[in-house]
């Protein structure tokens, strides 16, 4: 007999350990500098399972850990916000990813590699996947040679009750063809923000050929603090306004804001109210420095009554 289990929301997106570095300038060529660290963090893939997690849904990770400190720390995460490893660990550790930030808020980024890039085959086809599961992936890891085709695969291979979410990113036009577009037809939502959804509009000829790339899709155009422009299946886009907060560190507000988002649709929210609530995580997590600073449920909860109550004063 099969048990019973809830609809859980499942991580494929590599994990890596931060190290921010406050720097006056970069560094030229032979120089030294002095730069000012608020200490190394879970960053990568974590925050957006971290996000589904702190709503109080099932959340898992499906990407590889190692042996070593780095793995050590992003368990100690996971045990925190109650996040299920799904694979087996590796010999060896996961990398990190120093990034240089400017005052003018222009950042340089470092990356050493290490096993996050190696997903295990046999590890993704053992997972026990149900209906109402969502599985993400991201395209960092899409890009990235090692780890591309082993996922890609599987991805193809999922169950078609189980909803499959992508956030391309950046590195969008990394990703060869034969790999994108069979994902974008696959999709049950594309997200990204207002820039990376343009130059993936300019790469496939047009708004309409993406809609017609991602048949299935809803596809969730981020607008930063003016919120999001929903884009059902068959319907007029929907506008969902976001929230004025001070912008201190965008970093993982993306993330955040799509494992707000999917951990709505699995709480039994609409479109639109599980992305009014992405909206106000996206517009906390802004207001921290660092990633993985995603809100708990009864945090968004607050932001959404203060935002009632100046909507109710705004009136009178």
């Amino acid at each position: 007999m099969t048990l019973f289990r809830p609809a859980c929301f499942i991580s494929t997106g590599s994990i890596l350990i931060d190290i921010p570095l406050h720097v006056s300038r970069v560094p030229t060529p032979g120089g030294a500098i002095t730069g000012a660290s608020s200490g190394p963090v879970v960053g990568g893939g974590y925050t957006v399972v971290s996000a589904a997690a702190r709503q109080g849904v099932p959340a898992a990770l499906a990407a590889t850990l190692g042996t070593g400190p780095n793995s050590a720390r992003v368990r100690e995460s996971m045990r925190l916000d109650q996040v299920e490893l799904l694979v087996e660990e590796l010999v060896g550790d996961i990398g990190t990813c120093t990034t240089l930030i400017e005052p003018s808020g222009r950042r340089t980024f470092i990356t050493t590699a290490g096993v996050e890039g190696e997903p295990q085959r046999e590890d993704l086809e053992s997972l026990d996947l149900r209906e109402g599961d969502w599985v993400y992936a991201t395209g960092y890891d899409l890009a990235h040679y090692t780890s591309r085709g082993v996922l890609a695969d599987w991805l193809l291979s999922i169950p078609a009750g189980v909803g499959l979410v992508i956030d391309l990113g950046p590195v969008q036009p990394d990703i060869p063809d034969q790999v994108l577009l069979p994902l974008l037809h696959r999709a049950t939502m594309l997200t990204g923000n207002d820039l990376e959804m343009s130059r993936l509009e300019r790469r496939l000829g047009g708004t309409d050929a993406l809609r017609q790339a991602c048949p299935q899709a809803l596809i969730v155009r981020r607008t930063g603090v003016h919120g999001c422009v929903l884009h059902p299946v068959g319907a007029e886009p929907t506008e969902v306004p976001g929230f004025v907060r001070g912008v201190v560190d965008t970093t993982g507000a993306g993330d955040t804001h799509t494992g707000v988002l999917v951990a709505g649709l699995l709480d039994g929210l609409d479109v639109v109210e599980a992305a009014r609530r992405a909206n106000a995580a996206a517009a906390h997590a802004v207001a921290r420095t660092g990633p993985a600073q995603a809100p708990r449920r009864e945090e968004i909860d607050k932001i959404l009554l203060e935002s009632s109550d100046m909507s109710d004063d705004d009136a009178c």
